[in-house]
């Protein structure tokens, strides 16, 4: 039984310590997890596009399917290639995406409040000021998308940094109150 829960304590202890690490590097280095994952997704893309070469190459397919085996093949080739060269590009369509959506909802949100003006509602300036701040924040997002990108690698990090250590503390009163049980056991004993 004490090996069992050895085991979970030292499994424990080693995630926490990963955590902590990952948490870091993300704090330390916000872009690298997207770049990472870009290479990775070029990669697996150019791969694609080679084994589909190798069929064009070999004929295993007759006519306007082996054409479409080349041209596939070259796409993904090249499509991996940009993304593996340009992942800061690949990484920054994405928070403008997200800012086009949170802008078209910031303009729908400045036409309920004019909804709610003309109810003659005295609190529809809370809804103007909440609809200005998504509009704020879709601009933010669509302008200046990399730096969005990198805050939340960062806050991420943070998070995974914080249950590395959190876990680590535990972890240590954990061994503290073990041995201090240990001590009781054998002052009882004794």
């Amino acid at each position: 039984m004490k090996s069992i829960i050895q085991d979970m304590k030292h499994n424990y202890f080693i995630n926490a310590i990963i955590m902590v690490i990952l948490g870091l590097i993300l704090v330390i280095w916000p872009h690298i997890l997207g770049v990472i994952l870009c290479y990775m997704l070029g990669g697996a893309l150019m791969l694609m596009g080679i084994f589909q070469l190798i069929g064009f190459v070999r004929g295993e397919r007759l006519g306007f399917y082996n054409k479409f085996n080349m041209i596939m093949g070259i796409v993904l080739v090249l499509l991996g290639l940009w993304i593996c060269t340009k992942p800061h590009i690949v990484l920054s369509i994405i928070p403008v995406v997200v800012g086009i959506i949170i802008l078209i909802h910031g303009l729908m949100d400045i036409e309920y409040t004019l909804d709610i003006k003309k109810t003659g509602n005295d609190k529809w300036w809370i809804s103007l000021i909440a609809a200005g701040i998504t509009l704020i924040l879709g601009l933010l997002l669509v302008l200046n998308p990399f730096t969005a990108y990198e805050v939340t690698m960062f806050l991420i990090g943070l998070a995974m940094l914080y249950d590395g250590g959190s876990d680590l503390t535990i972890l240590f009163f954990s061994y503290l109150a073990q041995k201090d049980t240990d001590r009781r056991v054998r002052d009882f004993k004794g």
